[in-house]
């Protein structure tokens, strides 16, 4: 039967009470039609869910218990759960996630009904963390390099052929630059969709908060998101390479001393790699040039030094293998 939405929860390994947090989050919602929503459970880990039956008390809830075969990924969890999805539009929770509001289907299937050529509604987020001195933080914020909080049209994911990979701590970021990128549209929703909360006995990390820094990893990531988006939209991976090659001027100045030269590394091997469209990343910063002038804009700002890098990039790319 087709439905609304589907929500997909990866258990990794979380025990039954433990999602009775997120799973009440979801059977609480307000001013909806739970005929409208499904929930997919997967259960991925290696220790299995031993009572589902109890899950009935949530009388809301159509609940879906996928038990694969095989133990997954978080990632391939929730590929396996967009695969046996009947929502217009999925959603991803962890086990130490949850709907912040009990408004928060209400609003965006209200923003949904209003922009049907959306392929994407993001809302807010709230990370709960705990601080040296035990003190625990709140921190709201829009993300669009997280899948938390956002709403996913499933014939876009599919036509575009969007899926999730095993990509280190920055799988997630992997998976929101494809929907950025190729999403005709992205409403912002005003609601705190995905709380995060902390727990002792849940690992954080299925859609953990990822590093801000550029890294090692990162880039490798980088390297897997340029090689998928070249086969999926050649013309939008051109575009965000050279993009990229712009944003690692101001980026690498972040990262700490002893880590700059790998990073560096990382990247100069990023740009070999993609020497072959090194043309369009020069003719993006004459064109930048041109047409942001800027006080604060790098080749403003800094003009020298941001020069000197990309002719020190250009040597990179033309040094290719």
């Amino acid at each position: 039967m087709a439905k609304r939405l589907s929500i997909i929860i990866a258990v990794n390994d979380a025990r039954e009470d433990d999602l009775a947090i997120p799973l009440s989050s979801i059977n609480n919602q307000l001013g909806i039609d739970f005929r409208d929503v499904e929930v997919i459970l997967v259960d991925n880990g290696q220790y299995r869910l031993q009572n589902v039956d109890q899950f009935r008390l949530f009388k809301n809830l159509d609940v879906h218990y996928e038990n694969p075969a095989n133990v997954l990924s978080w990632e391939e969890a929730f590929q396996h759960g967009v695969g046996v999805a009947n929502g217009d539009y999925v959603m991803f929770m962890g086990p130490d996630g949850l709907l912040n509001q009990t408004s928060v289907i209400q609003t965006f299937s209200a923003t949904a009904a209003q922009n049907q050529d959306a392929d994407v509604l993001t809302g807010l987020v709230l990370e709960q963390d705990m601080t040296r001195t035990r003190t625990t933080q709140y921190k709201v914020g829009r993300d669009f390099m997280t899948a938390r909080g956002r709403w996913f049209k499933r014939a876009f994911l599919n036509q575009y052929h969007v899926a999730w990979q095993a990509v280190g701590k920055y799988s997630d970021e992997f998976y929101s630059r494809l929907v950025n990128c190729l999403s005709r549209a992205d409403i912002e929703v005003n609601e705190i969709a995905y709380a995060q909360f902390l727990s002792r006995d849940i690992r954080s990390e299925v859609l953990a908060p990822m590093p801000r820094q550029a890294s090692v990893e990162q880039i490798t990531m980088l390297g897997k998101f340029f090689e998928t988006l070249q086969q999926i939209d050649p013309m939008t991976y051109i575009n965000e390479f050279a993009k990229a090659c712009v944003r690692y001027y101001t980026q690498s100045k972040q990262v700490p001393e002893a880590e700059r030269d790998r990073v560096d590394q990382a990247f100069w091997l990023l740009v070999q790699r993609n020497a072959g469209i090194w043309q369009n990343v020069q003719a993006l910063v004459d064109h930048l040039k041109l047409t942001d002038q800027s006080p604060e804009a790098p080749w403003v700002k800094e003009s020298q030094l941001f020069d000197g890098y990309i002719q020190a990039l250009s040597k990179v790319a033309a040094t290719k293998n």
